[in-house]
Parts: C-alpha cells; sequence; structure tokens
C-alpha cells in the first residue's frame, strides 16, 4: 500500500499578483522540422529583443504553435525578424494581437498540491473573463488575458486567493 500526502489550504496562498501590461503576443504556427531553424533564427538575429513568456504546443495537425509574448515596442521588431525569417522560403501562419496584458503569480506550495491553474481560469470564466493563453510551472501561473482585463482579473482572482496586504505590482516593461 501506498502513501501519498497532498498539501491542501481552503485558500491557496501566493505571493501576490503581478501584471505586466503594454505586450505584444506572436502566435507562430510551424511545422515540426522548421522549429529547429526558427530558434536559430532567434538566436542569432534576435538584437537584445527580450520575451515576457514562451509556450510551445503541438496541436493534433502536428504543427506546434509558439506563442511569444514580449513588450509591445518589440512588436515591429520580431515583425520584421519573422519577415526576414520567411524570405528564406519558409511561410509562417502568423497571428499578432497587441497590446495584451498578462497577469501572473507564485505560491509557496505550488508544487505540492494539484487544482491551482484550475482554480484561477474556472475563476475567470465565471467572471466572464476572455483568456487568449495560459501557461503553468509547479510553483508559478501565467495567464494572457486582451487590453484592460489584467487589473480586473487580479481583483477577482484575489477573491479565491490568498495574498499578502498590498501586494499587486503592475509593471510596463521598458
Amino acid at each position: 500500500m501506498e502513501t501519498i500526502a497532498v498539501y491542501w489550504e481552503n485558500k491557496i496562498k501566493t505571493y501576490g499578483f503581478q501584471i505586466e501590461l503594454e505586450l505584444s503576443l506572436f502566435q507562430i504556427s510551424i511545422a515540426p522540422h522548421k522549429l529547429a531553424s526558427l530558434g536559430s533564427t532567434f538566436f542569432n538575429d534576435i538584437n537584445n529583443i527580450n520575451f515576457s513568456w514562451v509556450l510551445v504546443q503541438q496541436s493534433p495537425n502536428h504543427v506546434f504553435r509558439v506563442y511569444i509574448l514580449l513588450a509591445k515596442k518589440w512588436k515591429q521588431p520580431m515583425q520584421a525578424l519573422l519577415e526576414r525569417y520567411q524570405e528564406n522560403g519558409t511561410r509562417l501562419d502568423l497571428r499578432t494581437e497587441s497590446p495584451v496584458e498578462m497577469v501572473f503569480f507564485h505560491g509557496p506550495h505550488f508544487g505540492d498540491r494539484y487544482g491551482i491553474a484550475d482554480t484561477a481560469i474556472r475563476t475567470l470564466r465565471e467572471n466572464d473573463l476572455p483568456i487568449i493563453a495560459a501557461g503553468c510551472t509547479g510553483a508559478s501561473v501565467y495567464i494572457i488575458l486582451p487590453k484592460d482585463c489584467a487589473a480586473k482579473a487580479s481583483d477577482i482572482l484575489s477573491g479565491s486567493f490568498d495574498t499578502p496586504q498590498n501586494s499587486k505590482r503592475i509593471t510596463v516593461p521598458d
């Protein structure tokens, strides 16, 4: 017989919510065998463009979707980089949404329990907030939202999660 212990608090504890404003989200659909060349392009030609968040997801038709979130000021340089990439003969299915916002949070027991991302996403959907994309690690949850939604999302999530007083931090990337 195996015993499994799970940490469980009535209200999930966080270190507070952080918000980033004025972001651009790129969604690139690309064949798996082209992913390495796209990565090389980023590595060789990125010119100090800083990503806030990256997610790669394989679709049911075996195409990779690459989501890249970066400060809105990098939108034009990123578009130019992707256009140069396509000049080499690789067509990309590219969508850009800008501006967008991100709310993210970390917590002390996120690696010890399940249901954290589900609680966050369900709470936002129950309050009719649109979610563009979301991702999580063992200790963090990241949610991408349309413009003017992150502050409201943070307030709503504060009702479902235990947060320290005055812990919300809002930043606009340089």
